[in-house]
């Protein structure tokens, strides 16, 4: 990753949120990494995954069953902490010019997802739309565009996901009961959902601490 490159994509991930249907667009893929994550944990503790919900507001639903309490703990426990953790895995991938395997690896897996879960009009036209985009890049076989898109995958999912955590802070300090995943959370483990959402902001940035380590060399 060239300092060049990075400043491309930042202010690429700065500006196109604010830009009507296409910053959402792309915002979606937090999203989606998030709803894996529920669905992905589920699957890890003898649970079933009904289906997956991705709309254009960047909301978005997995519906799963669980066999016991323990189960759905680290169901809801999951979405949060998997989605920024891949945007490190992301960044880890950029510096080791590993690019093209990001993009294909989003792409196969939001496809994975299509087949199995997604089952709604709007995230089935998502999935087909981004993964037209990177077959597309891959096709034409620039490496540059190919890095300023994977570098601007990461970005962008690091960016919603710390915006994410601090939304989810204060739904949980107004109404405990509209706090998504921390109020599922209390309600499993008598924790406020203050508490869980804390703990959800506290490793995002801690996350945004060991990127910001990584791309030390890069910056200065």
């Amino acid at each position: 990753m060239t300092l060049k490159i990075l400043l491309i994509s930042l202010a690429v991930a700065i500006v196109l949120p604010r830009i009507p249907v296409v910053g959402k667009f792309f915002n979606i893929i937090n999203t989606a990494l998030h709803e894996f994550g529920h669905a992905l944990m589920a699957l890890m503790t003898g649970g079933e995954v009904r289906k997956i919900q991705l709309f254009q507001d960047t909301s978005g639903v997995t519906t799963t069953q669980s066999g016991n309490r323990l189960s759905a703990f680290f169901v809801s426990l999951a979405g949060y902490p998997f989605a920024v953790s891949i945007a490190w895995l992301s960044f880890y991938l950029v510096q080791q010019n590993a690019s093209l395997a990001l993009v294909v690896a989003l792409s196969v897996l939001f496809f994975i997802m299509l087949l199995f879960w997604i089952r709604n009009g709007y995230g089935a036209l998502w999935v087909v739309l981004f993964c037209a985009v990177n077959v597309f890049l891959i096709y034409k076989g620039n490496a540059d565009h190919i890095q300023i898109a994977a570098t601007f995958y990461a970005v962008m999912v690091l960016a919603e996901s710390v915006y994410s955590a601090f939304v989810l802070l204060v739904l949980s300090l107004r109404d405990h009961n509209k706090a998504g995943d921390a109020t599922n959370l209390e309600k499993l483990t008598h924790i406020p959902a203050v508490i869980w959402s804390l703990l959800f902001l506290a490793y995002t940035l801690w996350v945004v601490y060991r990127v910001w380590l990584m791309l030390s060399p890069v910056i200065i």
